[in-house]
């Protein structure tokens, strides 16, 4: 069996490649204008001949990342289970349980290395169906990353977005010698949505404040590929998923955090879920002037406006007027000025348009006075025991692997609704309520191909929303259809892989697509634990409630599509064929109503430390203070009730305001403890 070491082996590579020379392989260009008819006559021969031929083991540049980027961005439980499996791959027992043959994998054909993967695709047995995700999501994923024939094949050129002027705004990061000796008043974890604003609000108070980010900084004057910025700026290169391997978790990694990744939506609270959150947290502030107030202010301070639609989101409306769908704008956090960036709005923001952490909440914060340091990795909180357990200093790991210890009595978690839980985990605070309601706004992309030009990455990228099935059991759990990232890696790794002639052949589709998103308000949650590294363990199911949720807004994507000419619709989700002009609409709709749950994705991570009005229905009490200890408080994501439905941002910074709020009037009242209003619970 193999080792535990934190690398692949000569033969662990050459079965991964193995596997993704399979997803995507060698074909002939006859097949690829067979199946994209006049592709001849769009993709110049030369190019369209290589992009044929190109199979990921002959790229330098994929063979280098499966061997450094792929093992590094796993954890080491993961990695173990990932060699297992390669292992598994190359000898007959292995080969025999999991494919019913005994050829090693990398020995046989490429026609019996397909159909080992398509049986897979559809086994009853989990384990098998993880396999599948894991190494079709990789091999595709890789192959967008670092193929410039492909890019060419499919005309991905992207155009710079403009740097900002001289004269933008220059962070300062301290060192890690500079933390010694030096007592905070607060220590903010983690600088994205809620981070922001609690530095912010704290600092202008006065309060001598750092913020701890894990990620790094990126300057807005440099401009990031995908593939540099999946690599930097996402946890996991953006490969992170569930423990189940059938949901995809996308999450930032870098300073800004989700508000420097996100794609500039902008939208406040539905009235459904404000109501569905009192009744369930108890907590009577989600109806309150007071909410609404800070929903506004986050509005005005991110200077939120109406956007501009691009192609596919001018398409996804229209189609929704024709289907008679409840459908509209989705307000971006740009400044009110012109955002055109939809081939790098998710890198980071290279033009300092969009008004997320880094271009409006931290430069405030740290104008204020407020200190940072990037590659930080909170491990643990540490208590006094004789104060009744409260906080007196963070321990925080760098990337060399090096700590220090950071003072003070005040410690505001902010890492995410994954990385939040697990520190909480880690420093073996007394809560059963820790991480145990994660929501994840489950996924899934309906892919349309039409046969004019959409330009699919020009513009912004989610200007319009579908609410026609946002409320589906009067409680607000359903699902609504947005417009999604159409870049290449992100565009092309989520949808579910047919074959690898199929897979070459919709590489090229790209330039006429639309991307749909059918993003579900989950009922059911999952949890957040850590492993025996304190890493943490994404546990999630998506629930049969939650998958028909997800079904009935995949449909109703196809439809919108269907309704203005779309020539074939791809969904994710697994055993679904493609749907192309002239099949039977009504018995592909039936395929798809009846799918296997997987190939979903998630981008919004919430409520795994959720408050509550007592210690039965929160990880924390309305102030946003961790049940169990004195000087901690969440103020991200991870403390709303349950799923916000929409883009959570907004949502996240506006409690972040009320919790940053308390937490600033006991510090000029002498306390540490905040007090929750009884008028708010």
């Amino acid at each position: 069996m193999p080792g535990p070491e934190h690398k692949f082996t000569p033969d662990d590579v050459e079965t991964i490649l193995a596997l993704c020379d399979t997803v995507i392989p060698a074909v002939s260009v006859s097949d690829l204008i067979a199946r994209v008819p006049g592709i001849d006559k769009e993709v110049d021969p030369a190019t369209l001949a290589a992009f044929a031929a190109e199979v990921p083991s002959k790229n330098a540049k994929y063979v280098k990342e499966i061997n450094d980027l792929f093992p590094s961005v796993v954890s080491p439980e993961k990695l173990v289970e990932l060699k297992q499996v390669v292992w598994l791959l190359r000898n007959k027992v292995g080969m025999l349980v999991l494919s019913g043959g005994l050829t090693p994998f990398h020995e046989l054909s490429p026609a019996e290395r397909e159909k080992v993967l398509l049986g897979w695709k559809t086994s009853r047995i989990p384990a098998f169906r993880k396999i599948y995700d894991t190494f079709t999501k990789v091999a595709a994923g890789f192959y967008m990353r670092n193929s410039t024939i492909g890019h060419a094949a499919m005309h991905y050129r992207p155009k710079e977005t403009p740097a900002p002027a001289e004269g933008h705004f220059q962070f300062q990061f301290l060192k890690p010698a500079e933390l010694d000796g030096i007592a905070w008043d607060a220590v903010v974890v983690g600088s994205g949505s809620g981070g922001g604003v609690v530095a912010k609000q704290m600092a202008e108070a006065g309060m001598k404040v750092l913020v701890v980010e894990r990620g790094q900084h990126f300057d807005h004057g440099e401009i990031y590929s995908e593939a540099t910025a999946l690599e930097f700026a996402y946890d996991g290169a953006g490969f992170g998923s569930n423990d189940g391997g059938d949901v995809a978790v996308i999450q930032g990694k870098v300073f800004g955090g989700g508000s420097a990744v996100n794609w500039a939506a902008s939208l406040q609270t539905p009235a459904k879920v404000r109501e569905d959150w009192v009744k369930s947290s108890g907590i009577k502030y989600f109806q309150s002037p007071e909410f609404q107030d800070d929903l506004d202010a986050v509005f005005k301070q991110m200077g939120v406006s109406a956007p501009t639609h691009n192609t596919q989101n001018q398409m996804l409306l229209e189609g929704a007027r024709r289907m008679g769908f409840a459908r509209a704008d989705v307000p971006q956090n740009t400044g009110g000025g012109p955002h055109a960036c939809g081939h790098d709005c998710a890198n980071l923001c290279r033009s300092g348009g969009k008004k997320g952490g880094v271009h409006s909440w931290l430069v405030d914060a740290a104008n204020a006075g407020a200190k940072f340091i990037t590659g930080a990795d909170a491990r643990r909180i540490d208590f006094d025991t004789k104060k009744g357990r409260s906080a007196r200093g963070v321990v925080l790991r760098f990337n060399d692997g090096t700590e220090k210890y950071v003072k003070t009595p005040r410690v505001l978690v902010c890492a995410g609704s994954v990385v939040s839980p697990a520190l909480l985990l880690r420093s073996k605070i007394p809560n059963s309520r820790i991480g145990q309601s994660l929501y994840l706004h489950p996924t899934n992309y309906v892919h349309a191909v039409f046969d004019h030009a959409t330009r699919p990455v020009d513009g912004q990228i989610l200007t319009s929303v579908v609410g026609e099935y946002a409320d589906l059991d009067g409680q607000g759990h359903g699902v609504r259809i947005e417009t999604g990232c159409m870049q290449p890696v992100l565009a092309m790794c989520l949808l579910q892989w047919a074959n690898g002639a199929e897979a070459k052949a919709r590489i090229l589709k790209h330039p006429k697509m639309v991307g749909c998103i059918a993003i579900a308000r989950d009922a059911k949650p999952g949890k957040v634990t850590i492993d025996k590294a304190g890493e943490p363990i994404v546990d999630y199911t998506v629930a049969n409630v939650d998958n028909k949720s997800i079904i009935t807004g995949t449909i109703a994507a196809a439809e919108c599509m269907k309704a203005i000419g779309a020539k074939e619709v791809i969904v994710a989700g697994r055993g679904v064929p493609e749907w192309r002009e002239g099949d039977d609409w009504d018995a592909w709709v039936s395929k798809v109503a009846a799918s296997t749950p997987g190939g979903y994705g998630s981008a919004h991570q919430m409520a795994s430390n959720r408050m509550g009005s007592s210690t039965s229905n929160g990880a924390c009490d309305p102030t946003g203070a961790v049940y169990g200890v004195r000087g901690v408080w969440c103020a991200d994501a991870s403390v709303l009730p349950s799923a916000s439905g929409v883009n959570p941002m907004v949502t996240t910074m506006a409690v972040a305001a009320k919790i940053s709020r308390g937490i600033v009037q006991a510090w000029r009242e002498g306390r540490v403890e905040t007090k929750p209003s009884k008028a708010k619970l």
